[in-house]
């Protein structure tokens, strides 16, 4: 029988804890939010030393089976929650960790990131001429929507644009890791900038790629705004840009991402590195 003070609920602890990873983590402060918004709607009534090991197995399963939600969002939730109640015990608010023992499912979803190519580029254009300058700007700088939206020519030093990760509103980083970049503006770049409006673009990040999604279904090519960036980093691979060099173009906080994404890309290839094999 407890003869302590209960533990708070899941909704008095997790309400502050997001406040704390808003400040501490800006850029991802939104996705955190969404991962732990389900289990706090069916457990923020709860003090957190009454749930108990199977009713964390059972949610996990309720999310899988019921919600179908992928294995790969599941995981995703299941760690941020128990990172969430990890960092209570650290701070001995909490006395232990009630999903210390859940299994965080790990999906077998892999697949070869998509791009586009010159034709299909091309189709996109056509399908919206108002806003290919934009489109053609995005594949060619490799921006992301939230470092696209608000951005100002003041940003543009000569041939180059400066991406800093000043907070908006919010909170929010306008830089993924945070950390402010350079990108060099060739003359596709530029010729599309010159007709662009300052800001290049005012409206919501969830506009824009609405905006996309249309043009894309339009032009019978598919996929999502982000695509453009694949695009961008993609044909720079293929072209023989060294993945380092590729990595801090589009800003990816480790050399990991852009391995894990692109390395297939590379000339020499796979065809490259077993034609070496002479036994």
């Amino acid at each position: 029988m407890r003869i302590l003070p209960r533990l708070p609920t899941v909704r008095d602890f997790l309400e502050p804890y997001l406040e704390w990873y808003k400040a501490e983590h800006p850029t991802t402060h939104g996705k955190a939010k969404s991962e732990v918004r389900l289990f706090m709607a069916r457990f923020g009534h709860r003090p957190i030393d009454t749930l108990r090991p199977m009713e964390m197995e059972s949610y996990k399963t309720d999310r899988l089976t019921k919600d179908k939600v992928s294995p790969e969002t599941v995981g995703k939730e299941v760690r941020r929650l128990q990172a969430a109640f990890r960092s209570g015990v650290k701070w001995k608010e909490l006395d232990f960790n009630p999903l210390e023992e859940t299994r965080a499912p790990r999906g077998v979803r892999s697949v070869a990131v998509r791009f586009y190519d010159r034709t299909a580029m091309r189709k996109l254009y056509r399908a919206n001429p108002a806003r290919a300058p934009l489109c053609l700007f995005m594949a060619h700088t490799g921006l992301r929507r939230g470092e696209l939206v608000g951005l100002g020519k003041d940003s543009v030093a000569g041939r180059r644009l400066r991406v800093e990760s000043e907070p908006d509103e919010e909170g929010q980083g306008r830089t993924k890791s945070g950390k402010w970049r350079e990108v060099p503006l060739n003359r596709y770049a530029r010729w599309a900038l010159r007709r662009l409006p300052d800001p290049l673009v005012a409206v919501h990040r969830d506009t824009l790629s609405d905006w996309f999604t249309s043009d894309a279904k339009r032009a019978g090519i598919g996929g999502s705004l982000h695509r453009l960036r694949h695009t961008f980093c993609a044909h720079m691979v293929i072209a023989g840009v060294p993945l380092r060099r590729v990595q801090i173009l589009a800003g990816h906080a480790d050399y990991a991402t852009t391995e894990k994404f692109y390395a297939h890309l590379t000339p020499e290839g796979d065809d490259g590195a077993v034609a070496k094999l002479k036994y």
